[in-house]
């Protein structure tokens, strides 16, 4: 099979995509695929002889315009002589690009496009399940158009949980075409250490981009419920300034550890020093830093937003709480710090699901035998 990738991120970015693009070009070089990948990158002297497949960037800061016109001259080029397209990103470029070429596509979605351009700009305030339902003027339309159009004409669509499935199906593409493939995390090293300051009582850890939807005021108003408690914040975004307020009104600011930008090979030392895992997002689609805390061995308390509950499952690998619940939030923190038996039975059960259905070499070879078919089907729509 002849597979050309394409991703709006790629190493030395960070980020899901990232992330999962090299490690499954490597997985379908390996298994004696031709893989191509194509990418928008800050700087185009990368030496990319490491990988295994032939890596093409396109400069991210050019003229948006012209970067338009010469990422769909290179997909096209590129796909010209592929079987199919797997897009992870450059989803409109990728469709105009490959029906130009007469390949098929399939396409990962890890998310709205739409809600968060919508939400980033100010243009909409409410959750992504509000945005699903919502009255739309014609910013907004556009928006929903622009996410919806590459995905009516590729052949087959993944989506990382279920919940994402419904919302995709709600933009009115045929679930039979969207097939679910869980995200997974490989079984890595060590990493590289990141050492805390000494703290005499337990920390607790959260991992995001520090943005309104992933709720880390919230965590930081349930610290000030913990006398004693840590929290440690890996991330960085606009966000960071006012959560430093928000420590400070709380009277935690000696309790709150912000650790900036943490490289991705130090996100597991952050991990094991850490007595329980927080997310207290209002949306994700399937969060992957779950499953890494998981692989960790930390018990993890998140709320039961988007795909969350279809791998914390609560009372079985984990804790959930009703999204915004910060009362909740502190007393499910509380009971699992006080009472570690039941945090080390989670993380038991938690790792045997790794090991199954939400496996890394599950997500590699679902994957493939997905692109494989369709490759196989032949010419067609997309």
């Amino acid at each position: 099979m002849k597979i050309l990738l394409t991703t709006g991120i790629f190493p030395p970015d960070e980020g899901g995509p990232a992330s999962y693009v090299p490690k499954m070009a490597a997985h379908l070089a390996g298994q004696g695929h031709e893989v191509d990948v194509v990418c928008w990158s800050d700087r185009l002297d990368h030496d990319d002889r490491g990988y295994g497949f032939p890596v093409h960037r396109i400069s991210r800061r050019d003229f948006k315009p012209r970067r338009f016109f010469r990422t769909v001259g290179m997909i096209r080029r590129l796909a010209s002589s592929k079987d199919l397209v797997y897009v992870n990103g450059l989803q409109f470029e990728a469709d105009l690009a490959s029906r130009r070429a007469g390949k098929p596509t399939v396409h990962k979605v890890v998310g709205d496009y739409a809600w968060e351009r919508a939400r980033n700009r100010g243009w909409f305030a409410g959750t992504i399940d509000d945005y699903q339902i919502a009255a739309k003027g014609p910013r907004l339309r556009f928006l929903d158009w622009h996410r919806r159009r590459p995905l009516t004409q590729a052949r087959s669509i993944i989506t990382p949980s279920r919940y994402l499935k419904r919302i995709v199906t709600g933009w009115g593409i045929d679930a039979g075409r969207i097939q679910v493939i869980y995200n997974a995390v490989p079984q890595t090293g060590a990493g590289a250490e990141l050492p805390f300051p000494p703290h005499a009582g337990p920390t607790i850890s959260t991992v995001c981009r520090l943005v309104p939807w992933k709720g880390v005021e919230g965590i930081i108003s349930a610290i000030a419920q913990l006398p004693g408690v840590r929290l440690a914040v890996a991330g960085d975004g606009p966000l960071l300034e006012s959560l430093r307020r928000c420590a400070a009104g709380n009277g935690v600011a000696d309790r709150v550890l912000f650790l900036g930008h943490v490289p991705h090979e130090q996100v597991p030392s952050v991990l094991r020093q850490s007595s329980a895992f927080v997310l207290n997002s209002t949306y994700e689609g399937l969060p992957h830093v779950v499953l890494e805390a998981m692989s960790a061995g930390v018990p993890v308390v998140a709320t039961d937003a988007g795909g969350t509950g279809e791998v914390v499952r609560d009372g079985d690998t984990g804790l959930l709480v009703r999204c915004g619940d910060t009362a909740g939030l502190a007393a499910r923190l509380r009971s699992l710090l006080s009472s570690p038996e039941p945090g080390r039975e989670f993380v038991k059960r938690a790792q045997a699901m790794l090991g199954g259905e939400f496996s890394f070499g599950t997500m590699l070879s679902s994957t493939e035998q997905l692109l494989v078919q369709v490759a196989h089907e032949g010419r067609g729509p997309g």
